[in-house]
């Protein structure tokens, strides 16, 4: 299920396995400028990804929204 953000935006809570070809291992973790309690993942692939909430749940991966794109 996506979220609208709205112009175009959207956002997609991550259920399911976190095991399949588009999610990459999580190498450093930032704050996000402006986004409180936001934080940027660099991923393995070189793309980044937006996350919120307990990064401890989500066990060292992350869902790389870009190469899913770019695959289909």
């Amino acid at each position: 299920m996506k979220i609208d953000l709205g112009g175009g935006r959207y956002i997609e809570p991550e259920e399911g396995p976190r095991n399949t070809r588009w999610h990459k291992r999580i190498l450093r973790v930032s704050p996000a400028p402006g986004a409180r309690g936001g934080k940027i993942l660099d991923l393995e692939c070189g793309h980044q990804a937006l996350a919120f909430g307990n990064l401890a749940l989500c066990g060292g991966v992350a869902l790389c929204q870009q190469c899913r794109n770019e695959a289909n």
